[in-house]
């Protein structure tokens, strides 16, 4: 079952039920109060009725001292008296020892009319021939073998109580009616938001990432759709994300494929040709070299993979560096490679100390001059500054051919190469970069690329502290 459906049911059970408590209580409460101002009235009028035969009494025990005695004579009183009430639907009867003298209906139950005292006065209603009829007996004072009983017919109360009974049923089927279709609209309206989430929950759910719900409301439900457009942002974010990841990752396969695959032909291609040749020793040795060139770009790859494997899950232990040490290392290691290529290293350092990984970053500075000198001619100088503002920099500056601006921004892709011919000269296969930018994140540090084409490039590492 729906929630609104749930809400309207409940509403519309604790909204009836509240609805014909309170209306079997308001028509209790007003049977029971013109009950008593019933009841009030007529021992109010029983003792004015009562006092009138009192004093008709004592008149006539002046002329008769036993007329109390004389039922004929109290019968006389008791006509006169009724005669005259009887028009304002009043009924009188009077008994003497609880003996009746006088009665103007029948069967009265003397139990009922007995009283305790002469003060007190005994009231009953009870239902006579389908009326309520309202009974007040009391002792007549002076006389206490008279009893002197007075009957009202009442019945308009339980008419009352049927009518407004009957009223409430149909105000109860109004308002029941009035409520269903109230409710109804108001519940719509409330859950539509509800709905609209749902239904866009489904959508994202089958692939609609950009969706997004309008809901312009401040209540919890505007909130809620707050929440959802984050939620759905968030995975529209992480959609991309990984759709990118597996993008790179099947380039990366792609790359390395084609990496491969030309060392691989020539070492198939030299030997099949030396299994199979019969060609002088001359070309036997041009062909075993070519085969070692092609073992040897085979084993340079599967070191740069390896390097790039182990630092997506390297833990770096941060420690302080000095500096001096670190480009030092750095001389010694590019030498050979720069003597043969006559290229001069220079290095510059207004920094003593930083704190990062002593082997990663020497790895970095290997790789970013490595690539400065294959990017330079013979003569040329590549520049390693070291210095600090705001936060430690590792500045690595070329003289060579430079970079377009389309080709930074793929610089730090796997196997991306600007020349070819170039890089494989020197036994590069385009995971240098990719290397540097993954240590760069392993110190928290920014990479920063700077190049034009035919002046040079200046490489930046930018650290975020300095300890």
């Amino acid at each position: 079952m729906k929630l609104w459906k749930k809400i309207f049911l409940g509403t519309l059970i604790i909204f009836v039920a509240a609805f014909d408590v309170g209306a079997f209580l308001l028509t209790s409460f007003a049977y029971d109060y013109n009950r008593e101002r019933e009841t009030e009235i007529a021992v109010r009028e029983q003792s004015v009725i009562l006092s009138s035969f009192t004093s008709s009494l004592l008149r006539a025990e002046h002329f008769d001292p036993e007329i109390s005695m004389n039922k004929a004579r109290l019968s006389e009183i008791m006509s006169s008296l009724s005669n005259y009430y009887r028009k304002q639907g009043v009924q009188l009867a009077l008994l003497v020892n609880f003996e009746h003298i006088y009665s103007d209906f029948a069967d009265l139950d003397d139990l009922w009319l007995e009283c305790e005292d002469l003060q007190s006065k005994n009231v009953i209603d009870k239902r006579v021939d389908d009326k309520r009829l309202l009974f007040v007996s009391s002792p007549v004072p002076d006389y206490p073998q008279l009893t002197f009983v007075y009957c009202r017919d009442i019945s308009a109360i339980d008419e009352f109580r049927s009518e407004i009974s009957r009223f409430f049923v149909i105000l109860n089927v109004i308002v029941i009616v009035s409520a269903c279709v109230l409710l109804f609209l108001l519940l719509k309206h409330i859950t539509r938001p509800i709905t609209v989430l749902n239904d866009m929950a489904a959508e994202i759910a089958d692939g609609s990432y950009d969706k997004r719900v309008e809901i312009k409301s401040s209540d919890e439900l505007g909130q809620l759709a707050k929440s959802f457009n984050h939620m759905a942002e968030s995975v529209e974010k992480n959609m991309i994300s990984l759709k990118k990841s597996a993008e790179d990752k099947q380039q990366f396969i792609d790359d390395l494929a084609h990496e491969m695959k030309t060392p691989m032909t020539s070492v198939i291609g030299y030997s099949e040709y030396l299994k199979n040749a019969n060609g002088s020793k001359e070309n036997q040795i041009i062909a075993l070299e070519h085969l070692s060139d092609s073992m040897l770009r085979l084993k340079n790859l599967s070191e740069e993979l390896m390097k790039l494997t182990l630092l997506r899950e390297e833990i770096t232990e941060l420690k302080l560096i000095e500096v001096d040490k670190l480009l030092n290392a750095l001389e010694v290691t590019m030498k050979p490679s720069l003597d043969t290529r006559n290229i001069k290293l220079l290095t510059e350092a207004t920094l003593e100390y930083f704190v990062g990984d002593e082997a990663l970053l020497l790895s970095l500075l290997t790789n970013l001059v490595e690539n400065a000198a294959r990017a330079s001619k013979s003569g040329d100088c590549v520049t390693v500054r070291v210095y600090e503002s705001e936060s430690a920099i590792i500045e690595v500056e070329d003289k060579g051919i430079g970079m377009e601006q389309e080709e930074i921004e793929k610089i730090t892709a796997p196997f991306y190469r600007i020349d070819k011919s170039r890089s494989r000269e020197f036994g590069g296969v385009g995971l240098g970069m990719s290397i540097v930018s993954r240590i760069a994140t392993l110190h928290n540090a920014r990479l920063e690329i700077e190049s034009e084409k035919g002046t040079g490039t200046v490489v930046r590492i930018i650290f975020t502290t300095l300890k």
